[in-house]
């Protein structure tokens, strides 16, 4: 009985094993949350901002637009994960 129960379990640990490996090759190495459409320098959370102005930060769903001070450093995004926060062209 133990031999017919390891050649149930050794081929589903294999298989296991294999989808998992292959799994891992596949995941995305870098999580983008938004592509840059323009030249503009984007700064990751964390970083001091180096102007005062006004930023805004997206995750495909909702956008956040807000004023940070020079020196303080970028908050991160309101479910409080890291973003790219970009500066908003002033009109003129």
């Amino acid at each position: 009985m133990n031999l017919r129960r390891l050649l149930i379990i050794v081929p589903l640990l294999v298989a296991a094993f294999a989808l998992t490996t292959s799994g891992l090759h596949y995941r995305p190495v870098v999580n983008a949350q938004e592509t840059k459409t323009d030249s503009t320098t984007g700064y990751p959370t964390g970083t001091k901002c180096p102007r005062t102005g006004t930023y805004r930060a997206t995750n495909n769903k909702i956008e956040i637009v807000l004023v940070v001070v020079a020196g303080k450093p970028f908050p991160p995004f309101s479910d409080g994960s890291k973003t790219i926060w970009y500066p908003v062209k002033e009109p003129g």
